[in-house]
């Protein structure tokens, strides 16, 4: 989702550039990157520019303090908590973080608020959600509440691009990930496989599957949980859409667009690892049952958000192996890039020009180089500053601790192709669970592959036009 963060979905149930002698403003940056925005997108907010104040009957939950709304569960919760104590340190500015239990949670309450109009000063909404969330025309682009020094061209382009609508950034990227693959380097070395040479293609994950197994090192070769993040990561990395309108990016999406190679060959694979034994099915969206299968050492291969680098690499020291991440594996070798995961801020619209002004306080302490650097070391979500990544690479950090730079090489090192936007839906919850549900009768062999991939496209029709409609 966040996507995807692991601590997090366990709960579902997780200054300037460096080498730049100058600052560009905010504003001037985004208008600039417009090309590669969201522009064409009916029905979102926020594109006319500020709406502090505009709407009288909204009241922040408290007076007294941020309300602030988030999915960050475990050690990343942890991290997140020192964090704004320390923003609540330095500036003076009470904050008050509140777990709302996964990113599902948020929304739904987030909804629920900005309809009644009691609302948090900001909430964490997973990326599948933007279109939704922006679809309420009760939040205001966070483009709005920073200052104009602040320095916007430090952050990833190939990050802040999914999150900007005509030049204007409509949310803050703050946790963002993509997936990655875990391996037991242990594990590989006893079955006689170059643990310093893991898969790179699904078809080289049988491979390397089907060795494990059949030396009796692990009951399965590969895990991870049934989430639709994982098919668009497959998709993206071969250059393929998951939705029309180039992923709802370039107009209001209509179906899916599966019924091409990428999708058979993925679901041909992935029926035959589990009718195999090879693959573990964990469940769908069963991102701790996926992690507790890789961590007792029944699978060998994980494939789960890079948020989870932390507390994996503890856990799998603490288990007694030892255990390294590579780039997702791709369905042919081809490899465009992944679609990022994770969430971003969301403010409110119709505060109070003072309360809009300590949001942004808030927005610009997370986005700050040092803050990133603590959140990137104390979770694994990858830095979205150039700044902090500068910093880091200086400090000898990623010498030291290689797993933390897969996810960011893996982004940096992508094509820019609009097939790396994740898709930006309104119904995304029942595109969601369309392709999961789907995809469980498919590997459980209960349709044919072709039959599956027809009443896909067939269902998430009948939700387009449902949620248009509405």
């Amino acid at each position: 989702m966040d996507i995807n963060d692991v601590d997090d979905k366990t709960q579902m149930m997780s200054t300037d550039s460096p080498g730049s002698a100058e600052k560009v403003s905010r504003r001037s940056l985004l208008q600039t990157t417009a090309a590669g925005t969201l522009a064409g997108i009916t029905g979102l907010a926020g594109c006319q520019g500020g709406t502090g104040g505009s709407q009288s009957n909204v009241e922040p939950i408290s007076q007294d303090s941020l309300t602030i709304w988030h999915a960050m569960g475990g050690s990343n919760g942890e991290t997140l908590q020192a964090l704004a104590d320390q923003f609540q340190s330095e500036t003076g500015i009470s904050v008050n973080l509140v777990f709302q239990d996964s990113y599902e949670g948020v929304l739904t309450k987030t909804l629920g608020a900005l309809e009644s109009g009691s609302v948090p000063d900001l909430a964490q909404i997973d990326s599948l959600f933007a279109q939704q969330v922006l679809n309420t025309d009760a939040v205001e682009p966070v483009e709005e509440l920073l200052t104009d020094d602040f320095p916007a061209d430090d952050f990833l382009s190939n990050v802040t691009s999914f999150f900007t609508l005509d030049g204007t950034l409509q949310s803050m990227p703050f946790n963002n990930s993509n997936c990655i693959m875990y391996y037991n380097k242990s594990a590989f070395e006893a079955a006689g496989l170059d643990p310093e040479s893991p898969p790179e293609t699904i078809s080289e994950v049988r491979q390397y599957s089907e060795t494990l197994v059949d030396e009796g090192v692990t009951d399965f070769g590969i895990t991870w949980p049934n989430h639709v993040w994982f098919v668009e990561t497959w998709f993206s990395n071969d250059g393929q859409f998951l939705v029309d309108a180039e992923n709802g990016h370039d107009g209001s999406a209509s179906t899916l667009t599966v019924d091409n190679d990428t999708a058979r060959k993925l679901y041909e694979w992935w029926r035959g690892m589990a009718q195999d034994g090879l693959y573990s099915n964990p469940g769908i969206e069963a991102w701790g049952e996926a992690s507790t299968t890789f961590l007792t050492e029944n699978a060998a291969m994980l494939l789960t958000s890079t948020s989870s680098v932390t507390s994996t690499r503890t856990q799998a020291t603490e288990n007694g192996f030892e255990v390294d991440t590579a780039f997702y594996p791709t369905v042919d070798g081809d490899r465009v890039g992944p679609v990022i995961g994770g969430a971003s801020w969301f403010a409110s619209a119709g505060l109070s020009d003072e309360r809009r002004g300590q949001v942004g306080q808030f927005l610009e302490f997370m986005g700050s180089t040092e803050a990133q650097m603590k959140w990137h070391k104390g979770t694994g979500y990858y830095p979205i500053r150039e700044s902090a990544i500068g910093r880091l690479e200086s400090e000898g950090w990623f010498e030291q601790n290689p797993m933390y730079r897969t996810a960011f090489d893996q982004l940096t090192q992508a094509e820019q192709d609009p097939a790396t936007k994740r898709m930006l839906v309104g119904p995304a919850r029942q595109i969601q669970t369309t392709i999961q549900d789907t995809s469980v009768e498919i590997f459980d062999e209960n349709i044919s592959i072709d039959q599956g991939i027809s009443n896909m496209k067939s269902t998430a029709e009948e939700e387009f036009e449902r949620y248009s409609s509405n």
